[in-house]
């Protein structure tokens, strides 16, 4: 009786673990889309044929989400949720040449989440931080050049765990976001910004950077930090050079 009664609630867990899988595959058929290699969106194609881009929000606003999920199941599902609503905001504005240009940008509580509409900050400082996992800021694409760029594969929670370390070496090494010598760094403003995060296990930023880096960074190194490019992540600028000028 007692195995019956171990192996019905080990199957009745693995039905509940099923039921709450989400198949991302809706939101990878758009990224493949309408991202390109390089992590730049086509905003202009997406404008053009903006029904591509409400039927990936409808899919997304059916979703059910669970108090009980893990913490990659967390991750995973808000880090696709806030990626393509950034998108959403700048299609709602299109055409400009940054989120900035968008008022409250940010702050504005256009994404509906239960009875509630939530905001891009909402999700990153109320949901997303407190998963205490840093590596978010390597994930999450807010649109611009100085941003992390956004992955085309979407983010599941059985993988994220590696898919955020390779977010985290690509972003650390991407010389467009970070200039990373031995005895110099020139650092995006996120380690600025967020540096409480990436202290919480290090004794130094550096100490963090030098988990992912490709370069080795002496630990006196003279730091600085790179003014942050809000232009748009756009694929026709980033291919005509068009973001350089906006910065």
């Amino acid at each position: 009786m007692k195995k019956i009664i171990i192996l019905s609630v080990f199957l009745l867990s693995q039905i509940s673990a099923f039921s709450q899988y989400i198949n991302y595959q809706f939101y990878e058929d758009f990224l493949t889309k309408y991202v390109s290699e390089e992590g730049y969106v086509d905003y202009d194609a997406i404008y053009e044929n903006h029904t591509d881009l409400k039927n990936a929000i409808d899919r997304f606003e059916k979703l059910e989400t669970y108090s009980n999920w893990s913490k990659n199941q967390e991750l995973s599902h808000w880090i696709n949720i806030y990626n393509v609503y950034s998108i959403k905001l700048i299609i709602d504005n299109f055409p400009i040449n940054s989120i900035r240009d968008v008022s409250q940008s940010f702050d504005l509580r256009f994404i509906p989440v239960k009875n509630q509409l939530v905001s891009l900050n909402y999700i990153e400082k109320e949901i997303l931080s407190k998963t205490l996992d840093e590596r978010i800021h390597f994930a999450i694409n807010c649109a611009s050049i100085s941003c992390p760029n956004i992955n085309r594969v979407p983010f599941y929670a059985d993988t994220i765990d590696d898919q955020l370390e390779i977010a985290a070496k690509k972003f650390i090494n991407n010389t467009t976001k970070n200039d990373i010598s031995r005895k110099e760094v020139k650092l995006s403003k996120i380690f600025d910004w967020f540096a409480a995060d990436f202290l919480k296990n290090n004794a130094t930023v550096i100490d963090y950077i030098n988990k992912y880096s490709d370069t080795r960074i002496k630990e006196n190194a003279e730091i600085q930090y790179l003014e942050y490019n809000w232009s748009l992540n756009s694929q026709v600028k980033f291919a005509t050079k068009e973001f350089l000028a906006l910065k």
